[in-house]
């Protein structure tokens, strides 16, 4: 009686966890879907790019009404970021931009914020499914998974930055808003690219992760059987808050060894070339990583 009691049990949470996966890739397809083109969003409008002024407006708002319906407030971090060298604001105009943004407050009183970032522009005529839907869509599931645990010991920010593809400025304007608001910043998570993985070995790169950082990813990797491997990659948004002194680590698809869209900054990254069941791992994972963090940091 008991082995069949165990083994109904088993079943049983086998399938909870089947259609849990099942309906996390039924909300990322959609999204991404939506994201790169290849659905109309709800207004049937279709956002074929996230590359010039107006398109990436029109995705601002997108995932201002995304962040809205999972019941969290949208709020705009809207910037003007002078080029590096002054002589160039004469001839053309400032970096204009803005980063969408949501605070899941922490259920008990606390000053520290972890920060989980991506950017959602494209090149031109890119849809940028790959590149970078799936981290904008990771972070939105992950987002929408934390803010319904039941303690949260620490604050959550989920920002999606604007102009990656222009010198990471998006990013570098969220960082000077974090200093400028002096807020206590535990660390800071980006996502560049998940959904590819043609070797399907599920493996994840961490970029330049400290090592506090380097040690409860490799941790919860063991734990759910997933390979990682560290470089010193610095190209992306996890650079600048490095830079403004943060601590910060990038992850994605195994971009150093090259199972990578091959794709990136085409017309051809398109939703037909997302790796679906890897992006819902991916995001299962990180999202077991931020809520130990949140909830067990020491």
């Amino acid at each position: 009686m008991r082995k069949v009691l165990l083994g109904t049990i088993c079943i049983m949470f086998t399938i909870s966890l089947y259609g849990q996966q099942n309906a996390l890739m039924k909300e990322q397809k959609q999204m991404i879907g939506e994201f790169s083109g290849h659905f109309p969003t709800k207004d049937n409008t279709y956002l074929r790019a996230r590359d010039t002024p107006e398109n990436r407006a029109k995705a601002a708002d997108y995932l201002a009404d995304r962040i809205k319906q999972i019941g969290l407030v949208p709020q705009r971090n809207r910037y003007r970021f002078r080029n590096l060298n002054p002589l160039i604001d004469v001839l053309f105009s400032p970096f204009r931009g803005e980063n969408i943004y949501t605070i899941i407050p922490a259920t008990n009183s606390s000053d520290q914020h972890i920060v989980l970032g991506a950017h959602y522009d494209s090149e031109l005529n890119c849809p940028g499914a790959i590149d970078n839907g799936t981290g904008s869509t990771l972070i939105y599931s992950v987002g929408r998974m934390l803010s319904g645990l039941d303690t949260r010991e620490m604050n959550l920010i989920i920002v999606f930055f604007d102009q990656e593809e222009e010198d990471l400025v998006g990013s570098q304007a969220f960082a000077d808003w974090l200093t400028d608001e002096k807020l206590n910043v535990h660390s800071v998570h980006t996502f560049d690219m998940v959904g590819w993985d043609e070797d399907g070995n599920r493996e994840m790169e961490l970029e330049l992760p400290t090592t506090y950082l380097e040690n409860v990813y490799s941790e919860k990797a063991r734990e759910m059987d997933i390979p990682l491997y560290v470089t010193k990659i610095n190209s992306t948004d996890h650079h600048s808050f490095r830079q403004a002194g943060f601590d910060a680590i990038g992850i994605n698809e195994a971009y150093g060894k090259r199972d990578t869209t091959p794709f990136k900054d085409t017309p051809q990254d398109t939703y037909e070339t997302v790796n679906f069941e890897y992006l819902a791992g991916s995001t299962q994972y990180v999202f077991e990583v931020i809520k130990e963090i949140i909830n067990g940091d020491d």
